[in-house]
Protein backbone atom coordinates (compact mmCIF):
# COMPACT_ATOMS: atom_id res chain seq x y z
CA UNK A 1 0.00 0.00 0.00
CA UNK A 2 1.62 3.32 -0.92
CA UNK A 3 1.96 6.05 1.58
CA UNK A 4 -0.07 9.68 0.92
CA UNK A 5 2.90 11.00 -1.31
CA UNK A 6 4.15 14.61 -2.14
CA UNK A 7 1.91 15.26 -5.23
CA UNK A 8 -1.81 15.29 -5.52
CA UNK A 9 -1.82 12.46 -7.81
CA UNK A 10 -0.37 10.79 -4.97
CA UNK A 11 -2.69 11.74 -2.28
CA UNK A 12 -5.54 10.72 -4.62
CA UNK A 13 -3.82 7.00 -4.84
CA UNK A 14 -3.67 7.05 -1.05
CA UNK A 15 -6.81 8.05 -0.44
CA UNK A 16 -8.65 5.14 -3.02
CA UNK A 17 -6.44 2.68 -1.84
CA UNK A 18 -8.45 3.69 1.41
CA UNK A 19 -11.84 3.90 0.05
CA UNK A 20 -11.64 7.79 0.93
CA UNK A 21 -11.72 10.59 -1.77
CA UNK A 22 -10.82 14.25 -0.72
CA UNK A 23 -12.01 17.75 -1.99
CA UNK A 24 -10.56 19.70 -3.63
CA UNK A 25 -8.81 16.55 -5.62
CA UNK A 26 -9.77 14.85 -9.23
CA UNK A 27 -11.58 11.58 -8.52
CA UNK A 28 -11.31 9.91 -11.13
CA UNK A 29 -9.75 6.24 -11.27
CA UNK A 30 -10.48 6.02 -7.35
CA UNK A 31 -11.30 2.56 -5.68
CA UNK A 32 -14.49 0.78 -6.66
CA UNK A 33 -17.21 0.95 -3.83
CA UNK A 34 -16.86 -1.84 -1.78
CA UNK A 35 -19.96 -4.06 -1.04
CA UNK A 36 -21.79 -5.69 1.84
CA UNK A 37 -22.62 -4.97 5.36
CA UNK A 38 -20.00 -3.89 6.74
CA UNK A 39 -18.28 -1.99 3.37
CA UNK A 40 -18.87 1.36 4.84
CA UNK A 41 -15.63 1.36 7.46
CA UNK A 42 -12.62 3.86 7.09
CA UNK A 43 -9.92 3.45 9.75
CA UNK A 44 -8.66 6.78 11.22
CA UNK A 45 -5.10 5.70 9.90
CA UNK A 46 -5.94 6.35 6.28
CA UNK A 47 -8.30 9.64 7.53
CA UNK A 48 -5.49 10.83 9.62
CA UNK A 49 -2.64 10.49 6.96
CA UNK A 50 -5.03 11.52 4.38
CA UNK A 51 -5.99 14.30 5.93
CA UNK A 52 -2.27 15.69 7.16
CA UNK A 53 -0.80 15.43 3.61
CA UNK A 54 -4.19 17.29 2.19
CA UNK A 55 -3.10 19.93 4.90
CA UNK A 56 0.60 20.30 3.34
CA UNK A 57 -1.21 20.43 -0.62
CA UNK A 58 -4.16 21.25 -1.02
CA UNK A 59 -5.10 24.84 -0.28
CA UNK A 60 -8.69 26.25 1.42
CA UNK A 61 -10.79 29.14 1.85
CA UNK A 62 -10.77 32.48 -0.84
CA UNK A 63 -8.81 31.51 -4.05
CA UNK A 64 -8.00 28.56 -2.69
CA UNK A 65 -8.78 25.09 -4.62
CA UNK A 66 -11.84 24.48 -2.40
CA UNK A 67 -14.03 26.11 0.78
CA UNK A 68 -12.66 23.03 2.55
CA UNK A 69 -10.24 20.38 2.97
CA UNK A 70 -11.70 16.64 3.75
CA UNK A 71 -12.06 13.27 2.98
CA UNK A 72 -14.71 11.30 2.78
CA UNK A 73 -15.51 7.58 2.70
CA UNK A 74 -16.69 6.62 -1.16
CA UNK A 75 -19.07 4.20 -0.20
CA UNK A 76 -20.32 7.10 2.43
CA UNK A 77 -22.54 9.24 -0.52
CA UNK A 78 -25.08 6.50 -1.35
CA UNK A 79 -26.65 6.97 2.49
CA UNK A 80 -29.12 9.80 3.15
CA UNK A 81 -26.90 10.78 6.12
CA UNK A 82 -22.87 10.53 6.46
CA UNK A 83 -19.68 11.46 8.09
CA UNK A 84 -16.34 12.91 6.80
CA UNK A 85 -13.60 14.27 8.66
CA UNK A 86 -12.03 17.50 7.97
CA UNK A 87 -8.45 19.30 8.81
CA UNK A 88 -7.36 22.98 8.94
CA UNK A 89 -4.17 24.26 9.22
CA UNK A 90 -2.74 26.62 11.58
CA UNK A 91 -3.72 30.28 10.36
CA UNK A 92 -6.08 29.22 7.92
CA UNK A 93 -9.78 30.14 7.88
CA UNK A 94 -12.54 28.92 5.24
CA UNK A 95 -14.73 31.24 3.55
CA UNK A 96 -17.75 31.67 5.52
CA UNK A 97 -21.21 30.25 3.08
CA UNK A 98 -24.54 29.03 4.17
CA UNK A 99 -26.72 26.32 2.39
CA UNK A 100 -29.80 24.24 2.71
CA UNK A 101 -28.65 21.25 4.66
CA UNK A 102 -26.76 20.73 8.18
CA UNK A 103 -23.74 21.19 8.83
CA UNK A 104 -22.83 19.34 12.32
CA UNK A 105 -19.26 18.44 13.99
CA UNK A 106 -17.22 16.58 16.60
CA UNK A 107 -13.95 17.84 17.25
CA UNK A 108 -11.44 15.38 17.73
CA UNK A 109 -8.42 17.60 18.02
CA UNK A 110 -7.33 21.29 17.96
CA UNK A 111 -5.52 23.66 19.53
CA UNK A 112 -7.13 26.13 22.52
CA UNK A 113 -6.85 28.98 19.81
CA UNK A 114 -9.42 27.51 17.46
CA UNK A 115 -12.85 28.27 17.00
CA UNK A 116 -16.08 27.76 14.49
CA UNK A 117 -17.59 30.94 14.07
CA UNK A 118 -21.48 30.37 13.27
CA UNK A 119 -23.99 33.27 12.94
CA UNK A 120 -21.66 35.49 14.42
CA UNK A 121 -20.85 34.02 17.32
CA UNK A 122 -17.47 31.45 17.88
CA UNK A 123 -17.64 28.50 19.44
CA UNK A 124 -14.09 27.07 21.08
CA UNK A 125 -13.24 23.54 19.44
CA UNK A 126 -12.31 21.29 22.72
CA UNK A 127 -12.20 17.81 21.76
CA UNK A 128 -15.69 15.69 21.72
CA UNK A 129 -17.31 19.23 21.39
CA UNK A 130 -20.28 18.56 19.07
CA UNK A 131 -21.52 22.41 17.16
CA UNK A 132 -24.34 22.36 15.45
CA UNK A 133 -24.79 24.68 11.84
CA UNK A 134 -28.85 24.05 11.30
CA UNK A 135 -29.79 25.21 7.48
CA UNK A 136 -29.58 28.58 6.44
CA UNK A 137 -26.87 29.68 8.82
CA UNK A 138 -23.43 31.14 8.06
CA UNK A 139 -20.72 29.40 9.65
CA UNK A 140 -17.13 29.24 8.66
CA UNK A 141 -13.65 28.22 11.09
CA UNK A 142 -10.83 29.42 12.05
CA UNK A 143 -7.69 28.15 13.19
CA UNK A 144 -5.36 30.72 15.21
CA UNK A 145 -3.36 28.54 16.84
CA UNK A 146 0.00 26.27 16.19
CA UNK A 147 -1.04 22.51 15.45
CA UNK A 148 -4.01 21.72 13.07
CA UNK A 149 -7.67 21.20 13.98
CA UNK A 150 -9.35 17.83 12.87
CA UNK A 151 -13.13 17.56 13.08
CA UNK A 152 -15.91 14.80 12.16
CA UNK A 153 -18.94 16.23 9.97
CA UNK A 154 -22.19 14.76 9.99
CA UNK A 155 -24.43 16.17 6.62
CA UNK A 156 -27.97 15.02 5.83
CA UNK A 157 -27.56 15.91 2.61
CA UNK A 158 -30.14 13.14 1.56
CA UNK A 159 -33.09 15.07 2.95
CA UNK A 160 -32.47 18.18 0.37
CA UNK A 161 -31.70 16.49 -2.89
CA UNK A 162 -33.07 18.85 -5.30
CA UNK A 163 -31.48 22.00 -4.81
CA UNK A 164 -28.82 23.07 -2.28
CA UNK A 165 -28.77 26.82 -2.56
CA UNK A 166 -24.92 27.63 -1.19
CA UNK A 167 -24.68 31.05 -0.89
CA UNK A 168 -20.82 32.43 -0.14
CA UNK A 169 -19.63 35.96 1.41
CA UNK A 170 -17.86 37.74 -1.37
CA UNK A 171 -14.41 37.27 -1.80
CA UNK A 172 -13.17 40.60 -0.99
CA UNK A 173 -15.45 40.20 2.35
CA UNK A 174 -15.04 36.51 2.97
CA UNK A 175 -15.37 36.22 6.71
CA UNK A 176 -18.09 36.69 9.69
CA UNK A 177 -17.54 39.50 11.87
CA UNK A 178 -18.05 38.21 15.44
CA UNK A 179 -20.45 40.49 17.01
CA UNK A 180 -22.02 38.58 19.78
CA UNK A 181 -20.47 37.50 23.24
CA UNK A 182 -18.78 34.22 24.11
CA UNK A 183 -21.17 32.00 25.05
CA UNK A 184 -24.16 33.56 23.73
CA UNK A 185 -25.68 30.82 22.31
CA UNK A 186 -25.47 28.80 25.78
CA UNK A 187 -26.46 31.52 28.26
CA UNK A 188 -30.07 32.07 25.98
CA UNK A 189 -30.99 28.48 24.71
CA UNK A 190 -30.68 26.90 28.23
CA UNK A 191 -33.84 26.85 30.81
CA UNK A 192 -33.98 30.93 30.22
CA UNK A 193 -34.37 32.46 26.72
CA UNK A 194 -35.49 35.23 24.88
CA UNK A 195 -40.12 34.75 24.65
CA UNK A 196 -40.32 33.06 21.04
CA UNK A 197 -42.74 34.44 18.82
CA UNK A 198 -42.74 31.93 16.27
CA UNK A 199 -40.94 28.73 15.21
CA UNK A 200 -37.12 29.84 14.13
CA UNK A 201 -35.93 29.73 10.73
CA UNK A 202 -33.35 29.14 11.06
CA UNK A 203 -32.69 27.20 14.11
CA UNK A 204 -30.08 28.30 16.42
CA UNK A 205 -26.42 27.16 16.17
CA UNK A 206 -25.90 25.26 19.39
CA UNK A 207 -22.55 23.85 21.31
CA UNK A 208 -22.72 20.38 23.13
CA UNK A 209 -19.34 20.64 25.56
CA UNK A 210 -18.27 17.44 26.15
CA UNK A 211 -17.87 18.24 29.46
CA UNK A 212 -21.66 17.84 29.70
CA UNK A 213 -21.87 14.74 27.46
CA UNK A 214 -19.29 13.07 29.73
CA UNK A 215 -21.33 14.08 33.20
CA UNK A 216 -24.53 12.84 31.42
CA UNK A 217 -22.79 9.12 30.57
CA UNK A 218 -21.43 8.89 33.88
CA UNK A 219 -24.99 9.86 35.42
CA UNK A 220 -26.49 6.98 33.82
CA UNK A 221 -23.90 4.40 34.46
CA UNK A 222 -24.37 5.54 38.50
CA UNK A 223 -27.96 5.24 38.38
CA UNK A 224 -27.88 1.92 36.20
CA UNK A 225 -29.83 3.34 33.01
CA UNK A 226 -28.70 0.47 30.83
CA UNK A 227 -30.44 -0.44 27.34
CA UNK A 228 -29.41 -4.09 26.58
CA UNK A 229 -29.65 -3.21 23.34
CA UNK A 230 -27.12 0.34 22.82
CA UNK A 231 -25.65 -0.01 26.32
CA UNK A 232 -25.67 3.87 27.72
CA UNK A 233 -26.90 5.90 25.07
CA UNK A 234 -27.96 9.81 25.08
CA UNK A 235 -29.35 12.32 22.63
CA UNK A 236 -27.98 15.86 22.32
CA UNK A 237 -31.50 17.81 22.70
CA UNK A 238 -32.76 20.30 20.43
CA UNK A 239 -33.00 23.62 22.57
CA UNK A 240 -35.81 24.94 21.02
CA UNK A 241 -37.64 22.28 21.40
CA UNK A 242 -36.25 18.98 23.60
CA UNK A 243 -36.25 16.86 20.90
CA UNK A 244 -34.03 15.17 18.35
CA UNK A 245 -30.53 17.75 17.68
CA UNK A 246 -32.51 18.48 14.81
CA UNK A 247 -35.38 17.92 12.58
CA UNK A 248 -33.22 15.23 10.22
CA UNK A 249 -31.02 13.84 12.40
CA UNK A 250 -29.93 12.83 16.01
CA UNK A 251 -26.39 13.31 17.13
CA UNK A 252 -25.57 10.62 19.88
CA UNK A 253 -23.16 9.46 22.65
CA UNK A 254 -23.00 5.91 23.50
CA UNK A 255 -20.94 4.10 26.39
CA UNK A 256 -20.08 0.40 26.05
CA UNK A 257 -18.73 -1.09 29.71
CA UNK A 258 -16.08 -3.59 29.85
CA UNK A 259 -16.90 -6.68 28.39
CA UNK A 260 -20.31 -5.84 27.46
CA UNK A 261 -22.20 -7.51 24.46
CA UNK A 262 -25.65 -5.95 23.49
CA UNK A 263 -29.13 -7.79 22.05
CA UNK A 264 -29.41 -7.40 18.15
CA UNK A 265 -31.98 -4.96 17.01
CA UNK A 266 -32.83 -3.06 13.92
CA UNK A 267 -34.31 -0.25 12.27
CA UNK A 268 -35.15 1.35 8.86
CA UNK A 269 -32.71 4.65 9.72
CA UNK A 270 -29.36 4.87 9.15
CA UNK A 271 -26.55 5.41 11.73
CA UNK A 272 -23.03 6.65 11.18
CA UNK A 273 -20.60 5.93 13.76
CA UNK A 274 -17.34 7.56 15.19
CA UNK A 275 -14.84 5.19 17.76
CA UNK A 276 -14.31 8.10 20.53
CA UNK A 277 -12.21 6.21 23.17
CA UNK A 278 -11.56 2.14 23.10
CA UNK A 279 -12.36 -0.37 20.51
CA UNK A 280 -15.08 -3.33 20.01
CA UNK A 281 -16.93 -4.68 17.19
CA UNK A 282 -20.82 -4.49 15.51
CA UNK A 283 -21.89 -7.37 13.61
CA UNK A 284 -24.40 -6.88 11.24
CA UNK A 285 -26.50 -9.19 9.32
CA UNK A 286 -23.32 -11.68 10.97
CA UNK A 287 -20.80 -9.62 9.32
CA UNK A 288 -18.46 -8.67 11.88
CA UNK A 289 -16.68 -5.07 12.09
CA UNK A 290 -13.75 -4.78 14.14
CA UNK A 291 -13.51 -0.87 14.96
CA UNK A 292 -10.39 1.03 16.72
CA UNK A 293 -10.26 4.79 18.06
CA UNK A 294 -11.03 7.12 15.33
CA UNK A 295 -12.74 4.84 12.71
CA UNK A 296 -15.79 6.01 11.38
CA UNK A 297 -18.11 3.29 10.09
CA UNK A 298 -22.19 2.97 9.44
CA UNK A 299 -25.02 0.72 9.84
CA UNK A 300 -27.52 0.08 6.90
CA UNK A 301 -30.96 0.48 7.55
CA UNK A 302 -32.96 -2.44 8.71
CA UNK A 303 -29.91 -4.67 9.44
CA UNK A 304 -30.04 -6.40 12.55
CA UNK A 305 -26.91 -5.75 14.29
CA UNK A 306 -25.47 -5.66 18.08
CA UNK A 307 -22.57 -4.10 19.88
CA UNK A 308 -19.59 -5.98 21.61
CA UNK A 309 -16.62 -4.88 23.58
CA UNK A 310 -14.33 -7.51 24.50
CA UNK A 311 -11.55 -5.52 26.61
CA UNK A 312 -11.26 -4.48 30.69
CA UNK A 313 -12.14 -0.92 29.69
CA UNK A 314 -14.99 1.53 28.21
CA UNK A 315 -15.55 2.06 24.39
CA UNK A 316 -17.45 5.23 23.89
CA UNK A 317 -19.03 6.19 20.42
CA UNK A 318 -20.62 9.03 19.34
CA UNK A 319 -23.05 8.39 16.20
CA UNK A 320 -25.81 10.18 14.32
CA UNK A 321 -29.50 8.92 13.29
CA UNK A 322 -31.92 9.95 11.00
CA UNK A 323 -34.84 8.80 12.75
CA UNK A 324 -35.91 12.33 13.55
CA UNK A 325 -36.59 12.77 9.49
CA UNK A 326 -38.17 9.05 9.46
CA UNK A 327 -40.50 9.44 12.01
CA UNK A 328 -41.64 12.75 11.06
CA UNK A 329 -42.01 11.28 7.81
CA UNK A 330 -43.83 8.63 9.14
CA UNK A 331 -42.38 5.70 8.11
CA UNK A 332 -40.07 4.81 11.25
CA UNK A 333 -39.82 0.73 11.97
CA UNK A 334 -37.93 -0.63 14.69
CA UNK A 335 -37.46 -4.63 15.73
CA UNK A 336 -35.56 -5.83 18.78
CA UNK A 337 -34.46 -9.76 19.89
CA UNK A 338 -35.19 -10.83 23.10
CA UNK A 339 -32.35 -13.10 22.99
CA UNK A 340 -29.57 -14.13 20.91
Amino acid sequence: MSDAGTTHEDLERFLAEHHLVGAGLRREGRAWPRTGNTAAHWSWEGIYKGLMRSGEIVTVGPNGMTGMRSVTGIEARKFPIWMNAQILMPGERTQAHRNLRSETRLVCEAPKEAIFVCEYESYPMERGDVVISPAWTFHDHWNLGSTPAIWIDGYDNGYNPNVNVNERMPDDAPYEEIRKPAGYGQRTLGLTRPIPTEPPFPLPPMRYPWKDTEAALAAMREAEESDPYEGILIMLASPVDGGPTLPTIAWQAQLLSARQKTLPHRHNSTSFYFGFEGEGAIVIEGERLEWHKGDIFAVPAWKWHHHENAKNSDSILFSIDDWPAMKKLGFYMKEEAKAF
